[in-house]
């Protein structure tokens, strides 16, 4: 995970002639320096433009270089020339030794969504022939995409970006131009954030912990998405039991009964579904349908062992049947009657609570606000005079006896009443709608009993003006009501006895996602983030002492376990700070995180590059510090790269005194060719 620039190559086709400039990049500290005006933002913005990052400093699809790439340049004699195509070249390698030439056209007549790969040092090397390779960046797909740039710089660095979450979408690719602003820092914007000025456009949910969690290469987010993936299945494994249960249940309601036994969340208990069974009402009781299916076959067979008697001989027995009969009909009208008017009371009762649960909710949002008001006024005593201020008895706002009135109750003892009221009435509410739910069903098998003795009725009332020779109507129809019955009820349990074996699976993968529940770690962090955030908050201590921070002690300075941002006794850093302290500590940051890459498995690319370092007027010590300390990267085979318009007798003053290269244009950095 390494990325080195080896040379940049500018070039701009002129009415004058060709223009242009070759720079070379060395391990270690390599310092360019230009005048003001004369080219220095050319070169650092024309790399960002190769790599076809733009968009990481606006959304815009404008090119960002100036106008002596894309219009004209002033020549060193001061001559204005008009640039007719311009192009940019970055020679780059990788941890494996592996170099590409990047080409991208600038102004030309093909389209600047083109980058063109040479695979080789087509300009260190002055090699012809290489194999190329067309790719094209800025366009949806590039970061996904075979022939995306963006894809296959993520695969030549040896990165593989995450999938992160987004404002308005499910996933996307955490994309490169969030995780360079990390080590690559941009005159223009990048000076106005610690750790970075991570572009928030493409709606990525807390970017800048994304793009720090990767480049730190911490488990943090890893682990996060477990926890989420797996709440998610968690949830979706109770919705479907859910569902599942609640189909069984409307389908054996239909049939006269009721599922008994059954959890409404999955358990993890593989005997919990044994206890599971379903139940038949009979007359106000609830029996087991097994009891009933045992009674029914024991009738079937009584029935079929004997036979079909006459109409008269059978006419005493159905008087007695039919009057029996009447008798169970009217018993179960008086029975649904009063369950009928047990639910109208009760349904009062409901609204009834409903109406005082939203009184209660109301008055607690009320009492809740004065809290919250007297809070913030500090005048808790005065909206609550409940208490002398001097002697703390208790007293009440009023010109009567205070024997005779009772205390005014503290609005905090008001609010947990209030809370105690609301959840009792909650409570009552959920006990009533069960009860609700158990009349229903027995309404409904009561009228499905009602439904069942009429028709026995009007067999019996026929069967008893029928001619007496005639075979007995009756003794048929309840054999063979009897015998429906039967299947209807076996039909039933098989569909219970598929629902539990569905139920069973659900189960299963239930204890599955438990036991990898409880293989994830519970703390935020693991133990390998701890160790990267405490080294790198010790490296940012250093380094903001050795560069002068000078606001408070550097020893009070930390990287925030959330949000991986400096802080001081859990505060984030924010206007406290000068302006020339804030630009110190975000050296002390991005080089922090170039040199936790040297010890500490991240997957920093090991690279640094600062345009302008020197802002907000920082001091010389502090520059010159910085530049020492950068220049250290060398014996850690990184490569840091500073551009700066700095005096350059004072540049050279501190550079010959480290290791360095330096690349220094007197004039203007484009010059004509031969």
């Amino acid at each position: 995970m390494t990325l080195r620039f080896q040379r940049l190559r500018l070039r701009a086709v002129t009415s004058d002639g060709v223009y242009g400039a070759d720079i070379p990049f060395s391990p270690g500290l390599t310092v360019l320096w230009a005048d003001n005006t004369k080219g220095k933002s050319t070169c650092m913005q024309g790399m960002l433009y190769a790599l076809g990052l733009e968009r990481m400093l606006s959304p815009r699809r404008e090119i960002p270089l100036p106008h002596a790439m894309t219009t004209y340049l002033n020549t060193d004699e001061e001559k204005r020339v008009d640039v007719l195509e311009s192009s940019v070249s970055l020679e780059i390698a990788n941890g494996n030794d592996q170099v590409i030439t990047v080409n991208r056209a600038v102004k030309a007549t093909t389209d600047t969504r083109l980058v063109t790969v040479d695979f080789g040092a087509a300009l260190s090397g002055h090699i012809t022939g290489l194999r190329r390779q067309n790719f094209f960046v800025l366009d949806p797909g590039a970061a996904q995409r075979e022939d995306g740039f963006h894809h296959f710089l993520e695969g030549f660095l040896g990165w593989s970006l995450p999938q992160v979450r987004r404002y308005d979408a499910p996933e996307t690719k955490l994309y490169l131009e969030t995780v360079f602003p990390l080590f690559w820092v941009e005159q223009k914007f990048g000076w106005t954030a610690i750790p970075a000025a991570i572009p928030t456009y493409m709606r990525i949910r807390e970017v800048h912990k994304r793009a720090v969690e990767f480049i730190m290469d911490l488990d943090v987010y890893n682990l996060e998405v477990q926890r989420e993936r797996l709440a998610e299945r968690l949830a979706a494994n109770s919705k479907e039991w859910s569902v599942a249960r609640q189909e069984l249940e409307r389908f054996i309601a239909r049939g006269g009964g009721r599922v008994s036994g059954l959890s409404d969340v999955p358990v993890a208990d593989p005997a919990a579904l044994s206890n599971a069974h379903l139940q038949l009402a009979e007359g106000k009781d609830w029996v087991p349908m097994s009891s009933v299916v045992a009674q029914l076959r024991g009738s079937i067979t009584e029935l079929a062992a004997k036979a079909v008697p006459d109409v008269e001989e059978q006419s005493e027995e159905v008087t007695q049947r039919l009057s029996q009969l009447t008798q169970d009909v009217d018993q179960l009208n008086v029975e649904r009657i009063r369950v009928h008017g047990i639910q109208q009371i009760k349904t009062a009762d409901m609204q009834s609570l409903t109406r005082r649960i939203a009184a209660l909710e109301d008055d607690l949002s009320k009492n809740l606000d004065v809290q919250r008001l007297q809070r913030y006024s500090g005048v808790t005593a005065a909206l609550t005079p409940d208490r002398c201020p001097t002697c703390e008895q208790a007293l009440v706002d009023t010109l009567l006896s205070q024997d005779a009135l009772s205390a005014v109750m503290p609005i905090s003892d008001n609010i947990e009443y209030i809370r105690s009221q609301k959840k009792m009435f909650e409570d009552i509410l959920a006990r009533e709608q069960a009860d609700e739910n158990e009349r229903r069903d027995q309404l409904s098998a009561v009228g499905r009993r009602l439904s069942d003795y009429y028709a026995q009725i009007r067999l019996l009332r026929s069967e008893l003006v029928a001619p007496g020779a005639n075979p007995s109507a009756a003794i048929i129809e309840e054999r063979i009501r009897a015998e429906a019955r039967l299947r209807d009820l076996e039909a039933l349990q098989a569909i219970f006895d598929d629902a539990l074996e569905r139920l069973g699976a659900l189960q299963e993968v239930y204890g599955v996602l438990l036991l990898e529940r409880a293989e994830i770690p519970t703390e935020k962090l693991s133990t390998s983030d701890h160790d990267k955030l405490n080294r790198l908050t010790s490296l940012v201590q250093d380094q903001a002492k050795d560069f002068g921070f000078s606001t408070f002690s550097p020893t009070e300075l930390s990287i925030s376990q959330d949000s991986y941002r400096p802080e001081k006794e859990g505060f984030e850093i924010g206007f406290e700070t000068s302006a020339s302290d804030a630009i110190r500590l975000k050296w002390a940051y991005q080089l922090g995180l170039l040199e936790l890459a040297s010890d500490r498995s991240t997957n920093h690319p090991g690279m640094l590059v600062f345009d302008e370092p020197r802002q907000q007027s920082s001091s010389r010590p502090s520059f010159q510090n910085l530049l020492k300390r950068a220049a250290i990267a060398k014996k850690r085979n990184q490569q840091v790269i500073f551009s700066t318009s700095e005096d350059l007798e004072t540049l050279k003053s501190i550079t010959s005194s480290i290791d360095c290269e330096e690349v220094i244009f007197p004039g203007y950095i484009l010059q004509k060719l031969e």
